[in-house]
């Protein structure tokens, strides 16, 4: 009961939040925007979407094979092609990430270092994306002087200090853990997960060794969007998008809404305000990328009732 209330309660703000952004937006506006594009740098920023697509795949078997789960590429893939579906469905990208821990778990057993390689697979990529931006702000703060960013890379950097340190410190941890009071099955179940995640801590190089694949993602995420607002006519120097973008997609982490729809596209509109981009070419580009993981999750879908799930059944 409690989680179809939550989802109910999710899909009500997406709505809500985009009804209110095609109020500021006329949808008529957005129409032309998308019938004078240049089509042929939709192509690209499809195709690099892709690339941070399958670079993703191949960090996760990483960690994997770092916690001694040995699965191949095309499972690695498969889960993880089928679970960008569920994403579509269920609040922000937490139910993917459920999906593929499951998925691999049925067949290979360890589900508790399964799960710890999903949850380090994502927080890899969340550390990196803070990385790009704040570098970017640094290297481009004497041109980009709005508090707003800074306030907001601040809160962020912040928020991922305070995870690292409660991932990567027993002490912290064994703290926190009191706040769960005599649940001695709760805390001995969350401090075997710790172990799990504690690896990383006691082999830095495996998780240095996932940030190779994690870096080249979060910089292609903002070329990404740099070569969708070439599809608009936009011309705005590229550092903007290095600063700008991973913010966007931290913020559209958080789980309130479906895929991230919603408060994507309202931190894409005010934050491209913010160096003049028009707001329609602002919700556009955000758009875009909301088409593109609907597209992709679509097709993942099709692929998990056509072939995954028959999988799945037989190892079950």
């Amino acid at each position: 009961m409690k989680k179809t209330i939550s989802l109910l309660f999710k899909l009500f703000v997406s709505a809500a939040i985009l009804f209110i952004l095609f109020k500021l937006v006329p949808y008529k506006e957005l129409i032309e925007v998308y019938k004078k594009s240049q089509k042929l740098y939709i192509y690209l920023s499809f195709f690099v979407f892709i690339l941070t697509f399958v670079i993703s795949v191949f960090r996760w078997q990483f960690l994997l094979h770092a916690l001694g789960v040995k699965v191949s590429t095309g499972n690695a893939f498969s889960s993880t092609f089928s679970g960008l579906f569920f994403n579509l469905i269920f609040p922000s990208f937490v139910a993917g990430d459920i999906f593929r821990g499951f998925s691999v778990s049925t067949h290979h057993g360890e589900a508790k270092k399964v799960a710890s390689s999903v949850l380090m697979d994502r927080f890899s990529g969340s550390i990196a994306l803070v990385l790009v931006a704040f570098f970017s702000y640094m290297f481009g703060r004497k041109i980009f002087r709005e508090k707003e960013v800074a306030l907001t890379l601040g809160l962020l950097c912040l928020v991922i200090g305070i995870a690292s340190c409660v991932i990567f410190s027993k002490r912290l941890f064994s703290f926190l853990l009191k706040i769960f009071g005599k649940n001695h099955s709760l805390k001995n179940k969350l401090v075997e997960f710790h172990d799990h995640l504690y690896f990383f801590r006691k082999n830095p190089s495996v998780f240095l060794k996932s940030m190779y694949f994690s870096l080249p993602i979060q910089l292609l995420t903002p070329l990404m969007f740099y070569v969708g607002s070439k599809a608009f006519g936009l011309h705005v120097s590229m550092l903007y998008f290095f600063i700008l973008v991973p913010i966007i997609m931290m913020i559209a982490l958080i789980p309130i809404t479906i895929a991230g729809a919603g408060t994507r596209e309202a931190a894409s509109i005010y934050f491209f305000a913010l160096i003049g981009v028009d707001k329609t070419i602002g919700l556009g580009l955000s758009l875009l990328n909301l088409a593109f993981t609907i597209f992709v999750g679509l097709l993942g879908g099709l692929f998990y009732v056509t072939v995954y799930h028959r999988r799945l059944q037989s190892r079950l």
